[in-house]
């Protein structure tokens, strides 16, 4: 994420059905942009505590716009971040949700150390909503106390009912005060429409055109270097099966497993890091993984993932 100069492009204000709609420039990709719409979201009175929900779909720069405005609030004190991306994760390792504090203004998501991360299982939400939900849940919970307004970052799961029910399902149990809405030709009318009479604030944004569109095979290299950097001082583990809970609902053949994405749990229900599994042999009593976690004396629980890592491959 890079900031751009001066851009003289203006910001068109238009209201619709009681929300209010921007008209952003191509500037949207740069943090300039959404500074300023950042800005004058706070001059019209917008919440500076609590929830920040942002919606919409894929390439639409909602991680710039996220970035902006924790850097816009964390003038004034902690701001806290959930990126809930599984599949293009800035925070974290994919298939996780990652939340972190930011605490400078200008904040670049790539320079920001997760505090904490909750495993999803996959690098789509497609399959794992309750996982993704419970995830948000946990990350709001662990924050709780330490800033005062939260960030949450969103992957482009939009379409469909199950999108629909998944967001108004979040809103429920999180109560955001404000949902930013970034949405093209309507797109999230649907998921809105549920929302729009309930106790968050809406605010819809329009993203440019010229956002450039990643490709399938650029997300794909874009997960496996987040896999590799994540796991590049990892070292081997071995834990004993038998004290050690292993929740799946997919096969536990040693085939099936190897090279399996797992988080480490501890007792308390909290993921300390992700691990692949190297070897199986229930017979020996014991799962050899690799994980950039130094010491698994207090992980009581392996909880499979449903996709797999292979660091050597391209």
């Amino acid at each position: 994420m890079k900031s751009g100069g001066t851009v003289e492009t203006p910001i068109k204000r238009q209201v619709s059905n009681a929300h209010t709609e921007w008209q952003l420039g191509e500037f949207l990709m740069s943090t300039d942009l959404a500074d300023e719409t950042q800005e004058k979201f706070i001059k019209r009175g917008l919440p500076r505590s609590g929830i920040c929900l942002i919606l919409g779909g894929v390439d639409t720069g909602k991680t710039t716009l996220a970035a902006a405005i924790a850097g816009r609030l964390a003038a004034s004190g902690p701001v806290g971040i959930i990126d809930a991306d599984v599949g293009q994760s800035h925070i974290g390792p994919p298939a996780t949700v990652g939340w972190a504090i930011v605490e400078k203004p200008q904040v670049d998501f790539s320079q920001v150390a997760p505090r904490g991360i909750s495993f999803v299982g996959d690098v789509t939400p497609v399959g794992h909503l309750l996982q993704l939900t419970e995830a948000l849940t946990q990350c709001v919970g662990r924050l709780a106390g330490l800033a005062g307004q939260i960030i949450i970052d969103t992957p482009g799961f939009i379409d469909g009912p199950a999108a629909t029910a998944l967001w108004w399902t979040v809103q429920r149990i999180l109560q955001p005060k404000l949902i930013v809405a970034v949405q093209r030709d309507n797109e999230l009318s649907n998921i809105l429409a549920g929302l729009r009479h309930l106790n968050s604030q809406i605010e819809l944004l329009e993203p440019h055109s010229h956002i450039p569109a990643k490709s399938p095979q650029a997300r794909r290299s874009y997960r496996q270097s987040q896999f590799r950097k994540y796991f590049q001082d990892a070292q081997l583990h071995a834990l004993e099966l038998s004290k050690t809970t292993i929740q799946t609902t997919r096969s536990t053949s040693p085939d099936s497993l190897l090279h399996r994405l797992v988080a480490l749990r501890s007792k308390e229900g909290i993921d300390h890091a992700l691990g692949i599994i190297e070897d199986w042999q229930p017979e020996a009593d014991k799962v050899t993984l690799r994980s950039p976690l130094p010491n698994v004396a207090e992980i009581r629980c392996l909880v499979m993932g449903d996709v797999s890592v292979d660091l050597s491959s391209e």
